[in-house]
């Protein structure tokens, strides 16, 4: 039982990277280009938010206008 328990966590392990999504967390225009659309974008001095979404996948992407650094992620 305990040699089971010790293979099937193993077997998830090592799959996660199989079922991981093809998404650019760094890069607002890389995930525009895998075909996500902008669906709401909101501004403030210091930074620039977007929602993408593409399908039912929501993405959030805020840039810092500052150092013009991007960070993307799901919510």
């Amino acid at each position: 039982m305990k040699k089971l328990f010790i293979y099937l966590c193993l077997l998830l392990l090592l799959s996660s990277n199989a079922f991981a999504a093809d998404i650019s967390y760094n890069s607002l225009n890389e995930n525009l280009k895998q075909g996500y659309k902008i669906t709401k974008e909101t501004s403030s001095q210091k930074q620039k938010t977007f929602t993408l979404k593409k399908n039912d996948e929501i993405l959030l992407c805020v840039v810092f206008l500052n150092d013009h650094e991007t960070e993307c992620w799901k919510p």
